[in-house]
């Protein structure tokens, strides 16, 4: 039988890679079952990581969840080059972004589209630091070609203010059990 503490220490290494690849997944809203936002707040919580860990840890997660929503953009984003031709070689990975689409639903579709339309990078931004709908905004992003550059800066502002918020959320938790001691 192990040791409690060697299971921690495996714990702990393991903890970042699943949080920065569920933030992933979620920036492709096929993480929505997984929600990162519970597991970054529990590694927060438990671990107490050293401020500059936790920087580089949230800066990691905000950049893996730009690149899912980069991801799913460039996937409804018809003239998006194809950089190592996964489209071509991963069966169906072509039909992931109508697959997404059927999952998102028409009408909350509809309702995305347009605010994309009336408010652009703005709300982008601010969709992605509201859960559930966070990355929905991607979507219409890539089908109306916005610009790349602007979608990515957009995505990575929105998606940083979220990770402060957790975070926020995160060091309040741990206040409050240290006052409750």
């Amino acid at each position: 039988m192990s040791d409690p503490a060697s299971t921690v220490v495996i714990l702990e290494a393991l903890a970042v890679p699943v949080i920065l690849l569920f933030f992933y997944l979620d920036g492709m809203v096929l993480g929505k079952v997984t929600p990162p936002a519970a597991f970054y707040i529990a590694y927060v919580a438990f671990v107490s990581p050293e401020m500059s860990t936790l920087v580089v840890v949230a800066i990691m997660s905000v950049i893996a969840s730009s690149l899912g929503q980069f991801t799913l953009y460039r996937g409804f984003n018809t003239e998006s080059p194809e950089f190592i031709g996964i489209r071509r070689a991963v069966p169906y990975a072509d039909r992931l972004p109508w697959i997404i689409r059927r999952r998102v639903g028409d009408k909350r579709m509809q309702v995305v589209t347009r605010l994309f339309e009336r408010f652009g990078g703005f709300a982008l931004a601010v969709t992605n630091t509201i859960p559930l709908i966070r990355s929905l905004m991607s979507i219409p992003a890539g089908m109306s070609r916005y610009s790349r550059t602007r979608f990515l800066v957009f995505s990575t502002i929105g998606n940083a203010v979220y990770l402060v918020f957790l975070t926020a959320v995160a060091e309040g938790i741990v206040d409050v059990a240290i006052f409750v001691r």
